[in-house]
């Protein structure tokens, strides 16, 4: 079985065009805290990620926004790469590459003392504005493993002639309100990207239009 390592965050170099590829660093932290009785701390590991033209044009992202964007990467350990490509500590090579959404802090602004009370309308636009942030902010459910497009995901035929229950459409659609997306990860094969389980989960999705879901295998 092939090693697999996941990285997730935003590329800590310009991609480097290689011709048929293309080749950018990513870094890892070191968890804070090691395992009780282990004397050893986990340090911060950069990666060399590899993908092809055909990967990085499906993302849709020119070079120059690329750095400032988050992407979670899946690949495999590459001991191959020429050693001036691989300006990282471990090569990669990438089999999937997901934009994911960037966390926002959002500031607490405190009113200063002796300042007059605010506009109502300035308010509630401020207002507006906090809950249209809010609602941009999507909880990865737990055990999602990737994001991935909907249009990515291959239905069998068999789950096609099925439509879900009411009940458990109305609870992914209460996941969606609350959360931005489904409330587990959907069931795929890594390989062929074919839905394996929680068809009520993608058939929501598609009805909800959302662009990605979380998804597991």
């Amino acid at each position: 079985m092939a090693h697999k390592i996941t990285v997730t965050g935003c590329p800590t170099s310009p991609i480097q065009d290689y011709g048929k590829y293309l080749a950018f660093d990513m870094e890892e932290k070191g968890s804070p805290n090691a395992p009780k009785g282990v004397p050893f701390k986990s340090n911060a590991i950069t990666y060399t990620v590899v993908l092809s033209l055909k990967q990085f044009n499906k993302l849709n992202i020119n070079q120059e926004e690329f750095s400032q964007r988050r992407f979670v990467v899946q690949g495999e350990p590459c001991l191959d790469i020429p050693f001036e490509q691989c300006t990282g500590e471990i090569g990669v090579i990438c089999m999937q590459i997901q934009e994911i959404e960037n966390k926002v802090k959002e500031k607490k602004e405190t009113p200063k003392k002796g300042s007059r009370a605010q506009n109502p309308e300035n308010s509630d636009h401020k207002e507006e504005s906090k809950k249209e942030k809010t609602e941009k902010l999507i909880l990865a459910p737990e055990g999602t493993r990737e994001w991935m497009s909907l249009e990515d995901i291959k239905v069998p035929e068999p789950f096609l002639q099925f439509t879900p229950g009411m009940a458990k459409q109305k609870a992914v659609e209460e996941s969606i309100e609350k959360n931005g997306t489904v409330d587990k990860p959907i069931m795929i094969n890594p390989d062929t990207h074919e839905l394996v389980d929680s068809y009520s989960r993608y058939f929501v999705a598609k009805k909800k239009n959302l662009d990605r879901v979380p998804v597991h295998y």
